[in-house]
């Protein structure tokens, strides 16, 4: 909740002017705040020359800019930036687990009514493990089983084509392995919020890329577990296994762990088409 230390406020405005949910309102020198209006995005909180627009009663902080990274240290930190599948075993220290997840706190959202929750214990794990894994084995029964299906979506879906055809070997590899896991990770953060509230899924996103990148200066490896979360959200027995209530959903997954293997060399070359508009030419 945001709150005003007015003996501090000077009345300059600087706040109103950045609120764009247009809360924020000066009378007489006096900063007001409509709470109904207030999406508690923190800006004002960031902004004020003063300090004297708080978070929860705690004051902020001066940024330390000499602690900022420069933009070669950011560019080799998101080239290295790879998925991990294979961890050591060991343990990560619940302190540093919090620490990762605090950092979705401070994604760009729409929702700011999320929550994490952490799972560090290995029989919960197993259990998503297990739940994703049952479900992909049914989807390859159903998809891959009969020879038909091929034929099926290559007459109807034709653009899909590709796509079935990459994720058969995948799903074959998990039958002979039995597990989603090659190894299981440290610890799972997953990010929680109303099922109805617009935009979760994207706001989730953004928290999820904080966090992994985020573990990832510490050293760990990570994994976000794209889609799985849906197979996650229909099973009625993990969802109280977690303590999710019935207006809840999980919008994102992250596992996270020691790496076993390290990626050692930065590809190059690699990048999306670009497209320059000029607004006289269209071209």
């Amino acid at each position: 909740m945001i709150t005003v230390d007015q003996e501090k406020c000077n009345g300059c405005g600087i706040c109103v002017k950045i609120c764009h949910e247009h809360c924020l309102s000066l009378s007489g020198g006096k900063l007001n705040i409509e709470y109904e209006f207030c999406s508690t995005c923190s800006q004002c909180v960031a902004v004020c020359p003063r300090q004297a627009i708080l978070w929860d009663h705690h004051p902020p902080l001066r940024f330390d800019r000499t602690l900022y990274p420069r933009p070669e240290q950011v560019m080799e930190l998101f080239m290295e930036r790879r998925t991990g599948r294979e961890h050591t075993g060991k343990s990560i220290d619940r302190s540093t687990l919090k620490e990762i997840a605090a950092m979705a706190a401070y994604a760009p959202t729409h929702n700011f009514n999320m929550r994490t929750i952490i799972i560090d214990d290995a029989e919960i794990i197993r259990q998503i493990d297990s739940v994703i894994y049952r479900f992909s084995m049914n989807l390859y029964r159903w998809l891959y089983a009969p020879e038909i299906m091929h034929f099926v979506v290559r007459a109807f879906a034709p653009a899909w084509e590709s796509e079935y055809l990459k994720a058969r070997p995948k799903l074959e590899v998990l039958r002979n392995r039995q597990s989603l896991f090659r190894t299981m990770p440290a610890a799972v953060i997953m990010v929680v919020g109303n099922r109805r509230a617009p935009l979760s899924l994207q706001s989730a996103q953004y928290a999820l890329y904080n966090m992994d990148l985020y573990a990832q200066s510490m050293g760990l490896a990570c994994r976000n577990l794209v889609g799985n979360q849906g197979i996650l959200n229909r099973n009625r027995q993990f969802r109280k296994l977690i303590r999710l209530n019935r207006k809840e959903k999980i919008f994102g997954t992250i596992a996270l762990g020691h790496p076993a293997i390290r990626f050692r060399n930065k590809v190059t070359g690699k990048s999306l088409p670009v497209q320059w508009n000029n607004h006289t030419t269209g071209r």
